[in-house]
Formats: structure tokens, sequence, C-alpha cells
């Protein structure tokens, strides 16, 4: 048994591509890049980080991006952003407010910690502010201003070497002996 089709019309498949459009016009506006199916529709749409910006534009290397999303992941897991998973309990700050926390939190916090630690002090501020407007924000990021907040550099072709630099003493970070790091 065959299903009846709806007869098709011009004027409505016209009206769903301008909808789809204007859609894909309002993400892109918004920061967002927009895959699509051949035949028009969304698939997907996300907002790219600084860090994947700045490795499409060749500012920074994949180790960098690497570390950069390492950083990320642990900062989203101890800030209880990447999930749940464990037993939660909860524990007083000492500011008379319980907070659930449970291990994977804890065990990231000394990661993001131990991490942060090495850099300096410039670097930990900039990789802090861009972990907390990519991670915990999540909104679309005017990477520049927050380097120029930061580091007072406002050349735009500093910006980047700026960032490069951040990344590359985490990447060293990440990728230094276990020994060397429990050290330090």
């Amino acid at each position: 048994m065959s299903r009846r089709r709806k007869p098709h019309d011009p004027a409505a498949a016209e009206r769903e591509r301008a909808n789809t459009r204007a859609e894909v016009e309002r993400l892109t506006g918004m920061g967002a890049e927009v895959n699509l199916a051949p035949d028009g529709k969304i698939l997907s749409a996300w907002r790219s980080n600084v860090f994947t910006i700045l490795l499409r534009s060749g500012s920074i290397t994949t180790n960098h991006h690497n570390a950069a999303m390492r950083l990320a992941t642990d900062w989203a897991a101890w800030k209880g952003l990447a999930g749940s998973s464990g037993r939660m309990e909860a524990v007083d700050g000492g500011a008379g407010s319980a907070e659930l926390v449970n291990d994977r939190m804890l065990i990231a916090r000394r990661a993001v910690d131990r991490a942060l630690v090495q850099v300096g002090p410039m670097d930990r501020a900039l990789l802090v502010a861009f972990m907390t407007a990519t991670v915990e924000e999540d909104r679309p990021m005017a990477w520049r201003g927050i380097v120029e907040r930061v580091s007072g550099v406002t050349g735009r072709d500093a910006q980047p070497a700026i960032v490069r630099a951040a990344l590359e003493n985490l990447r060293r970070v990440y990728e230094a002996p276990v020994r060397a790091r429990e050290v330090a």
C-alpha cells in the first residue's frame, strides 16, 4: 500500500527556504557556524571559540589548540558544567552556603590550579578571562577586547602573538614530564 503524498506547493517551499535563510543569518550574526544539508536545511549550529578561530587563521598551532581545549575541559568539569557523574555531596565553602560538589570537580580544580600556577601571571589572567567567557558564560567573545584589557596590547598583529605565547606556556606545562610538574 502506498502512502498518499501531499502535492508540492512551490510557494510553501519558497517560504520555508526564506525562513531557513533568515535563521542562518540570525545564527551567523550571533557568531555561530551553521552546517547545512544538501537540501538547504539546517543540520547543526555551533559557536566556535577563540581558540578554534585562531587555529583556522593559522595564528596558533594544533598543539596550542589542544592545550586550550584540555584546560577548557578541566575548567568545565571543575565548574560542574560538563555533566554529572558520580556521587554528589554538599560542601560548605565557609561562606555559609553549601554547594554540590563531586570528586570529578575536585580533581578538575586541582588540574586547573596545577596548570595555571606554572604559567606567568599575565598568561594566567588571559587564560582565566578566556575560560570564563567561553566555558562559564558561553557567550560570543570579543577576544581582542579581552587581550587588550588583560595585557594592554592594542595592535592587531600583536594580539594573536599574546594569545600564542600564553598557549605555548600552557602547552609546555601540559607536555612537561609528570615528575617536573610535581616538583613545581
